[in-house]
C-alpha cells in the first residue's frame, strides 16, 4: 500500500539519471524475484521491465516469480542474496508483514533502486446505490460505522482497504467496527458488489473496467492527487473531501541491504532509460497501469512513510 500527504500521487519526476545512461546493467545474467504469480499484474509490469533491460545490457535478466506467503518468500529471497546486484526484487508494500507477524521486514532490509508504477485505490458502488460520493460514505460510517459492507478487494489490511481507513480515521469514523470483508480478489469482490452481496469495494479502476461499462457499478472517487487520465469522470478524495490521502498498491526495484552507492546509481540509470522506453510507456498505458517514477532516494523516504502510515492504520484496527 502507499499512502502519502507529503508525496504526491502525482509526483513521478524527480533528478535527471540521463548522464549515467549509457552505463547498462545487468552486466551479467541475474534475477529479478518477483512477489506475485504469472500473469497477475505484478507480473506483468516487471516482465515488461525486465524485457527493456535484458535488451538495452545484451545480458539476460530471469524473472523469478516467488508468491507463496502472499510475497514474503519473494522477498526473503532476495533481501537475503549477495549485494553485488545478481538478485535485485520487487519493491510493493511491505510495511504489513511486519505488524500481522508474517516477516520482520522494515525499510532498512533493502535497498532501493527505483518506483516505475503506481496504482491508486478507487471506492467503487453497485449502479443504483445510493451512495453516490465519499462524502456520504464518511457521513453514512461517522453515524454507524458498521452499516456498510466493504469488500477490501483482497485480503484486509493490505494495499487497497489502507488509504480508506487512513481517511475515516481522518473523517472521525470508529474503525474498529468498520464491516471489511476480505476477498479472493478484486474481481470476487466486484461480483459480490453486482450481485448486491457487499456494498462498496476497495480496488484499482482498471479492475473495474468490466462492469463499470456494462453499467453495473460506479466509481465515486480515487485515491490520487489528480484526475487519472483515463478517468477523467471520476473526483478525487482530495478533491471530494479536501484531505491529500493518497494510496494504492505500488512497484519497484529494491536489492538487499548493504548494496554500494555506485552499483545503486548504476542500476538507477539502467531501470530510467528502461522506463522511459516508448516500450514500456505504450505497454503499462495499454494496460491501464500507472507509470510513475521515483529515483533511490525519494523512494528510500517513500518506504519510511508508508511503513509509519500503514502503522498507523493497522493499529487504529487492532487496539
Amino acid at each position: 500500500m502507499f499512502i502519502t500527504r507529503s508525496l504526491a500521487f502525482g509526483l513521478a519526476l524527480s533528478a535527471p539519471v540521463a548522464a549515467m545512461a549509457e552505463v547498462a546493467w545487468p552486466e551479467k545474467p541475474s534475477q529479478l524475484v518477483v512477489i506475485a504469480g504469472a500473469g497477475g499484474g505484478s507480473d506483468y509490469v516487471l516482465r515488461l521491465l525486465a524485457a527493456e533491460l535484458e535488451k538495452n545490457a545484451g545480458q539476460p535478466l530471469t524473472i523469478v516469480n516467488q508468491a507463496q506467503g502472499g510475497g514474503v518468500v519473494g522477498m526473503t529471497t532476495y533481501v537475503n542474496s549477495a549485494p553485488d546486484g545478481s538478485t535485485v526484487g520487487q519493491m510493493s508494500p511491505f510495511a504489513q508483514y511486519r505488524m500481522m507477524g508474517q516477516a520482520d521486514f522494515t525499510s532498512d532490509s533493502f535497498t532501493p533502486i527505483a518506483l516505475v508504477n503506481m496504482d491508486p485505490a478507487a471506492v467503487t458502488v453497485a449502479e443504483g446505490s445510493e451512495l453516490t460520493s465519499i462524502g456520504m460514505i464518511a457521513d453514512r460510517l461517522k453515524a454507524e460505522p458498521a452499516s456498510l459492507r466493504i469488500s477490501c478487494g483482497g485480503g484486509c489490511n493490505a494495499s487497497w482497504d489502507i488509504p480508506f481507513v487512513s481517511l475515516m480515521l481522518d473523517e472521525g469514523v470508529d474503525v474498529t467496527k468498520l464491516n471489511l470483508i476480505p476477498a479472493t480478489g478484486s474481481a470476487a469482490g466486484l461480483q459480490e458488489l453486482a450481485s448486491g452481496g457487499v456494498d462498496i469495494v476497495l480496488s484499482s479502476l482498471p479492475e473495474t473496467d468490466a462492469l463499470r461499462d456494462a453499467g453495473m457499478v460506479k466509481n465515486v472517487a480515487v485515491f490520487s492527487a489528480e484526475r487519472l487520465e483515463r478517468y477523467p469522470d471520476v473526483p478525487t478524495v482530495a478533491a471530494e473531501m479536501g484531505k491529500d490521502v493518497s494510496g494504492g498498491t505500488w512497484r519497484g526495484i529494491a536489492g538487499p541491504a548493504g548494496m554500494e552507492p555506485e552499483l545503486v546509481a548504476r542500476i538507477e540509470a539502467a531501470v530510467k532509460v528502461a522506463f522511459d522506453s516508448e516500450t514500456f510507456q505504450s505497454g503499462m498505458k495499454d494496460r491501464g497501469f500507472g507509470a510513475v517514477w521515483m529515483d533511490a532516494a525519494t523512494l528510500a523516504g517513500f518506504m519510511k512513510e508508508h511503513e509509519l502510515q500503514t502503522e498507523r492504520v493497522i493499529d487504529a484496527l487492532n487496539p
